[in-house]
């Protein structure tokens, strides 16, 4: 059974939506978020946290709406892994691995830091003493003090450096729990998650398993995501359709970017499935998948 899923949700602030009618399961397997900043992928995480309630739809937290759960099991089943700046500066890494703990088991600080690999001594440090890599590492500990079944990952990697990351990608892909992964990094996402969903201005414009997503995508804003990676000993990559036009407010949101642009695209295109396991919002999916 799916632990937590969305139906339907649109999500707002001060009533005016942001992310709109997406439905997604959290699967086995890692789901990744993927889209550039502003696309909702935060705000959708929040959600599936419960820190905001939806506009419409729900949240499913197993067979109940989210908004009915045990609020206590919720938090041991499911706990955020924010970026490193989340930890409190006042604190000691002992006190602040140790706030999630009961009483008699906060002799596992120790066990915990040596988990994701820092030397136990470090827990009488306060964050400033410790490495960018180091924090990182003592939130991942924090989350997983209660035994989590999932962890909701917003950008975990992204202020770290190419060593560190990959030590951190390591820990990651090695725990028990399963993920959702918040990022616009495509190499992160392609080694931590099985599904991916792809959102632009709040909207799911593709999804599917990972590494088929991106090897051969089904929509213009997917390929020209994958398409402005840089290439070790590649061309400079090259922008695709105009990156500086906003969202459409009618018919396909994409539209006034996309270099593949008809017609046809001023009336908006359903999320529907385009090969076995993928859907895509695109009126030409056929010719972007070629």
């Amino acid at each position: 059974m799916t632990m937590l899923r969305a139906e339907r949700v649109t999500l707002g602030y001060g009533g005016r939506p942001v992310v709109h009618d997406v439905s997604l399961d959290l699967t086995e397997g890692g789901v990744g978020l993927i889209g550039e900043s502003g696309s909702g992928k935060t705000t959708l995480a929040r959600a599936f946290l419960g820190l905001l309630k939806p506009m419409s739809g729900d949240i499913w937290y197993g067979e109940r709406p989210l908004r009915e759960a045990d609020r206590r099991r919720f938090r041991k089943d499911v706990q955020p892994v924010f970026q490193a700046e989340a930890l409190d500066p006042r604190m000691r890494i002992g006190a602040s691995v140790a706030e999630g703990l009961p009483r008699h088991e906060r002799g596992r600080v120790a066990e915990l830091l040596e988990q994701v690999g820092l030397d136990p001594a470090l827990a009488g440090r306060r964050p400033h003493q410790l490495s960018g890599g180091q924090r990182q590492r003592v939130v991942i500990a924090r989350a997983l003090a209660v035994g989590p079944r999932l962890l909701i990952l917003d950008e975990p990697t992204s202020a770290l450096d190419v060593t560190v990351q990959a030590r951190i990608l390591d820990l990651l892909a090695g725990l028990d729990a399963e993920r959702l992964l918040i990022t616009h990094n495509l190499a992160v996402v392609r080694r931590l998650c099985r599904t991916s969903y792809v959102l632009f201005a709040g909207r799911v414009v593709e999804s599917g398993p990972t590494a088929e997503l991106l090897a051969r995508p089904a929509h213009p804003y997917t390929r020209a995501l994958r398409d402005a990676v840089p290439r070790l000993g590649g061309p400079p990559p090259e922008a695709s359709g105009r990156t500086e036009a906003v969202p459409a407010a009618t018919g396909c949101p994409y539209r006034l970017r996309c270099p593949l642009a008809v017609a046809e695209c001023e009336r908006a295109p359903e999320l529907r499935e385009v090969a076995d396991g993928r859907r895509a919002a695109c009126h030409r999916a056929a010719d972007v998948l070629g």
